[in-house]
């Protein structure tokens, strides 16, 4: 009898999905409230224990695990971060499509866990190999012929980065939405630019900002400012300007409450139109920097150790501007999208040469996320709601190392 009801569960799930894909198709409409609706559906019907099966049930039909924060171990940029975009534009899409995470993530015991279904789909950084077919100079920054310089740092070959596949597996995680090309992640083009800048005068260089201020750690104290992400940002702008000598324009507004009530649905509208006041103000502004923190599984911590601190890891992440369903997004145009792509690239692979794996794939997602200010513009994130507020703020010191040997072409 319970085979037959079994048998009699998987039946009835299988006439769901195929009437939701029907729907779907049909509306050309995917929504969130339907994709969790069809979970919510689907996990009572086959009598799963919630706390056992539903992870199988994801794995067999990813979608089901969209809205699912528990399950999720994904930047957590969710809907929030694309909704005060023309809906219009995305209404056959609709979703903020399963993410394609870092493979390998730290959890709180500081061991690493496989957070894939399929560990071989990731292949791991090479450390310092030397690259006797490369003509680049062997003081590139980027192609490091010594294994000796720096033991904890993980070096790439420009055979390597040349490699488009090599690309997507070591350096980038690419939201399922969206595609990015061949072409836009060409080491030769990114690496080839210079983002340097003249640091001289008295005016700023660098802007930092916070779309979503109202981001916190574990441990912040509520209504604290200073334990949020512009607290962070404090930190980051101190040790740009002391320790670098970096003139910084901080911006400590909150974007994403109004009226004392969260509330992201215009943030990046909110925060793009106070980048335009700020830079208007100040022209000699020529980099910006948006600093989050990521939101992830509760039971993933992303943190290493450096130089005896505890440490937050850094991502970088880049939008396209593309969407799969609909292709390019001609509102959200980007006219500094390469430029974008090499200052992300170079930051990340500076990173990686100083601090080996502290730095995560640089994430590409479909939106534009106020980056086409300038060409030297970036979303950072750093760790996640289950970092504490001196892991993050620890964090800012090879950040800030970092923006600097790129800024001076160190």
């Amino acid at each position: 009898m319970e085979k037959i009801k079994g048998f009699i569960g998987y039946i009835y799930c299988l006439i769901v999905i195929i009437i939701s894909i029907f729907i779907m198709v049909r509306t050309e409409f995917l929504s969130r409230y339907i994709l969790k609706g069809i979970r919510d559906e689907l996990i009572p019907a086959i009598s799963m224990d919630k706390s056992k099966g539903n992870d199988l049930l994801y794995e067999l039909i990813p979608m089901l695990a969209i809205g699912n924060e528990e399950y999720s171990d994904e930047p957590d940029l969710s809907y929030d971060d694309f909704s005060d975009y023309d809906y219009s534009a995305i209404s056959s899409f609709g979703v903020d499509g399963a993410f394609s995470p870092d493979n390998k993530e730290v959890v709180s015991s500081g061991e690493t866990e496989d957070a894939s279904t399929d560990s071989s789909s990731e292949e791991q950084p090479t450390e310092a190999i030397p690259d006797e077919s490369t003509e680049e100079p062997q003081d590139n920054l980027y192609v490091m012929a010594s294994a000796g310089m720096n033991p904890n740092g993980i070096y790439y070959s420009m055979e390597q980065l040349n490699d488009y596949e090599f690309m997507l597996k070591n350096c980038y995680a690419v939201d399922s939405s969206t595609s990015v090309l061949p072409e836009e992640i060409d080491a030769d083009t990114l690496l080839g630019m210079d983002m340097s800048i003249d640091l001289s005068g008295d005016g700023y260089k660098v802007l930092i900002y916070h779309t979503h201020g109202s981001e916190a750690f574990a441990d912040s104290r509520e209504g604290v400012t200073e334990d949020t992400v512009i607290g962070v940002g404090d930190e980051l702008t101190r040790i740009l300007e002391e320790e670098y000598g970096i003139k910084t324009y901080h911006d400590r507004n909150v974007y994403d409450v109004v009226n004392g009530v969260l509330d992201r649905s215009y943030a990046y509208t909110l925060s793009g139109a106070a980048v335009d006041r700020i830079l208007a103000e100040n022209p000699s502004i020529e980099v910006i920097i948006d600093l989050h923190r990521d939101g992830v599984r509760e039971d993933l911590k992303l943190m290493r150790v450096i130089d005896g601190r505890p440490t937050a890891q850094i991502m970088f992440l880049n939008g396209v501007s593309r969407l799969n369903l609909n292709g390019d997004i001609d509102y959200l145009y980007n006219p500094h999208k390469v430029e974008n792509l090499a200052f992300s690239l170079q930051m990340h692979l500076a990173g990686k040469a100083m601090y080996g794996d502290l730095l995560r794939r640089i994430y590409i997602r479909g939106y534009s996320f106020n980056l086409e200010k300038l060409p030297r513009a970036s979303l950072v994130e750093v760790g996640a709601q289950t970092n504490t507020v001196e892991e993050a703020k620890n964090a800012m010191i090879p950040l800030a190392a970092i923006i600097n040997s790129v800024l001076r072409k160190e």
